[in-house]
C-alpha cells in the first residue's frame, strides 16, 4: 500500500487522457461535417491592401491623383533625396542592416522580425533624429 499515490495519479492521468481523446474525436468529426469558413483576412497589411484597392475603385478620384498615390507608395530613399529630403548616413546604414534581417533570405518575403514592434519603433526614432 505504499504506492497508492502512484496508482491514484496514474488513474487520474489515464482518465484525463481518455477524455482528451474523446473530445478530439468529437471535434474532428464536427469539423469534417461543416464547410470551411473562408473569411476575409485581417491585419495591418490586409487593411492597407483593402484601402489601396478602395482608392482605385473610387470613380471620384482623378487619374492624376491616383498616379500620385502610387508614386508616393513606391518612393525610395534615392527618390526622396532627389526631391530634397536627405537622411543622415547612420540612418541609411541602419536601414541597410535591418533590411537584411527583415526579409527572408530564401523567399524574399517579410520575416518574423519584420512584425517586431521594437524594430519599427527604432526605425521611427532613427528617422526623427
Amino acid at each position: 500500500m505504499e504506492n497508492i499515490d502512484i496508482f491514484i495519479l496514474t488513474s487520474i492521468v489515464a482518465t484525463l487522457f481518455a477524455v482528451f481523446i474523446i473530445a478530439m474525436w468529437r471535434e474532428l468529426n464536427a469539423i469534417s461535417k461543416r464547410p470551411p469558413d473562408y473569411s476575409a483576412e485581417s491585419g495591418p497589411r490586409a487593411d492597407m491592401i483593402k484601402f489601396v484597392g478602395s482608392i482605385f475603385d473610387d470613380k471620384n478620384i482623378p487619374k492624376k491623383e491616383k498616379k500620385l498615390i502610387v508614386k508616393a507608395m513606391n518612393r525610395t530613399i534615392s527618390d526622396m533625396e532627389s526631391d530634397g529630403i536627405y537622411f543622415p548616413s547612420e540612418v541609411k546604414e541602419e536601414l541597410e542592416r535591418q533590411r537584411e534581417e527583415l526579409n527572408c533570405e530564401y523567399s524574399g518575403l517579410p520575416s518574423v522580425k519584420s512584425y517586431d514592434i521594437s524594430l519599427i519603433n527604432t526605425n521611427k526614432t532613427l528617422i526623427t533624429k
